[in-house]
């Protein structure tokens, strides 16, 4: 005999087909679940790694900046380097690591000088700024031309950067530079006293040479007992040294003569030079008197005549 089912029971599944259905629905939303959190978990390991990246910038930036201080103390004296190749070039910095940002990409670098007056000395201050440009590669803060706009040069959007000024650098050496100008004025100043007492001794002596009451016209005590440099050229001036010690002139100006002059002064012939490499100049008759009192001035140029040419 043909039995056919009843109507619900065919509209309906059965209690194991049911958990069945109800099985594959949950399987499916967890995959979903799972595919979020996924997605998640991996935005947040991209961004801590991008996060590590612009940490790693920032302190390559500065590394840098100290290579660029480093320079300058060292090499570069009074002038930043072309271009940040020549911090490794000149291995001051030694890991070709930091030679590009995190990115892989070549550092921005602009550099800028101003002239400023400290203690009523001439510094020329140099400027630069080292900065990445992030993440997007594209330069999207520029750079700089002068001293203001330095000032207000700050890294924008997702570029990352220091800037660099010489301006501690320098006052350590302008501290240096007086402390080295306070010495020759001190040995010039002995070497004054010395030959006036030289002189002295020898014009109070029984047989005191001729020069004691003529000398070109002078007597001793109308002598100028500094060292002669060639940057007096008053006339009717005799100086002791060079007419009677028979001391040729010095040339203001010439490192070779003007490390001579301070060996002479029992100074080091490094003397001769500034911190900022400048040559020593001096004038002993700066009044341009020919009799006295005579006023001595010095100072160190890279060329121009320092003596002369203040403001």
């Amino acid at each position: 005999m043909r039995h056919t089912l009843p109507m619900c029971q065919q509209c309906y599944p059965s209690p194991s087909s049911q958990r069945g259905a109800m099985f594959g629905m949950d399987a499916r939303v967890a995959l979903i679940i799972m595919a979020i959190l996924a997605g998640v978990g991996g935005w947040q390991m991209m961004s801590r790694l991008e996060s590590a990246k612009m940490d790693q910038a920032e302190a390559n930036a500065a590394a840098l900046r100290d290579g660029l201080a480093k320079y300058y103390t060292t090499q570069g004296i009074n002038r930043l380097p072309a271009g940040l190749d020549e911090l490794f070039e000149a291995g001051i910095i030694t890991n070709p690591g930091l030679r590009r940002d995190p990115w892989g990409n070549t550092w921005e670098y602009f550099t800028a000088t101003t002239p400023v007056k400290v203690e009523d000395t001439p510094i020329v201050m140099q400027l630069a700024v080292v900065f990445s440009r992030g993440k997007n590669a594209i330069d999207d803060t520029g750079g700089f031309s002068n001293a203001e706009e330095f000032a207000a040069w700050e890294p924008q959007k997702d570029d990352l950067g220091v800037k660099f000024t010489s301006r501690e650098i320098d006052l350590e050496r302008l501290r240096d530079y007086q402390t080295q100008a306070g010495q020759i004025i001190e040995r010039l100043e002995n070497a004054e006293t010395v030959g006036y007492l030289e002189a002295q001794t020898a014009c109070d002596g029984n047989e005191k040479p001729g020069w004691c009451d003529d000398m070109d016209g002078k007597n001793w005590q109308q002598f100028n007992f500094y060292p002669r440099t060639d940057a007096d050229a008053t006339a009717g001036v005799v100086y002791y040294q060079e007419k009677i010690l028979q001391k040729a002139p010095f040339s203001s100006g010439s490192l070779e003569d003007m490390q001579r002059l301070v060996t002479e002064l029992g100074l080091p012939a490094s003397t001769a030079q500034d911190p900022w490499g400048r040559v020593l100049m001096l004038n002993t008759n700066i009044m341009g008197r020919n009799e006295p009192p005579f006023s001595a001035s010095l100072c160190f140029s890279d060329g121009a005549d320092c003596l002369t040419d203040r403001e």
